[in-house]
């Protein structure tokens, strides 16, 4: 008599599990700059604090020959929730023809814990901001590496949701170290500011909103648990272990 391999008689008695585990992103950092709520003063009244982070954040304003000066304003237009809130307005840049990548803003966050990062945030220009804005990043607090670009065509309203996914960048995740810029740079290829709408002006503002990190938390391995086979698993497995037995009389009868 001729028998099957061998896995006929293992499947009649062999079960095995695994422990399996989820990561659904979170948000890491959040700025959405509306501050506290004062009636009296009109509602929001803005703030550049972070209005959440799982370890820390902080937020600085890149400047060169002149100073950048901010304020809030209305965030009508972008994706923050809250109706009346405020965004970040920054004006002031540089004179046209100097100083392209030096004027923005910086948030560091930690990363510690998290991975998967993913970068978003609204913007609104001016007609004669720069329409081309660049990210930048660090992992080592010092060094800054080009992440992406980014050319705004419209002017007077948000444009929503621009991102940039540091997934799979070396050094991003798990860092307390971490952090971008979004700075006002020339129009690539050449040596001069180009405006959104129109001619630039060092004057002309861009204004943010929603500035958020999200990931993923690093999570330890989990060492699957053998299953507890049940009675009637067991009837099985002495059954399979039977006929296994059985095979090998009959072959060494032959």
């Amino acid at each position: 008599m001729t028998f099957k391999p061998a896995w006929l008689a293992l499947a009649a008695f062999i079960a095995t599990s695994a422990g399996a585990q989820t990561t659904v992103a979170t948000t890491v950092a959040e700025w959405d700059f509306n501050g506290a709520f004062d009636a009296a003063n009109g509602g929001y009244q803005g703030t550049t604090k972070h209005d959440f982070s799982q370890n820390g954040a902080s937020i600085a304003f890149l400047s060169g020959s002149t100073t950048l000066t901010t304020q809030f304003v209305s965030s009508t237009g972008s994706t923050d929730p809250i109706t009346n809130g405020k965004a970040l307005n920054t004006a002031n840049y540089a004179p046209q023809g100097t100083q392209s990548g030096v004027y923005g803003v910086q948030f560091g966050v930690d990363t510690s814990g998290y991975e998967n990062i993913v970068f978003s945030f609204d913007q609104r220009n001016s007609a004669t901001a720069s329409a081309w804005t660049e990210l930048l990043y660090t992992v080592d607090g010092e060094s800054w590496l080009d992440a992406a670009t980014y050319r705004m065509t419209r002017q007077g309203s948000f444009v929503n949701g621009l991102s940039f996914d540091f997934s799979s960048v070396l050094g991003v995740a798990n860092n307390d170290s971490f952090a971008v810029r979004l700075v006002s740079i020339f129009a690539p290829g050449t040596s001069s500011y180009a405006g959104t709408t129109s001619a630039y002006a060092a004057g002309g503002t861009i204004r943010y909103d929603m500035v958020r990190f999200t990931g993923t938390e690093i999570l330890a391995p989990v060492v699957p648990t053998p299953a507890v086979p049940e009675p009637a698993t067991y009837a099985l497995m002495l059954a399979g272990l039977g006929a296994v037995g059985l095979m090998a009389r009959r072959r060494r009868a032959q």
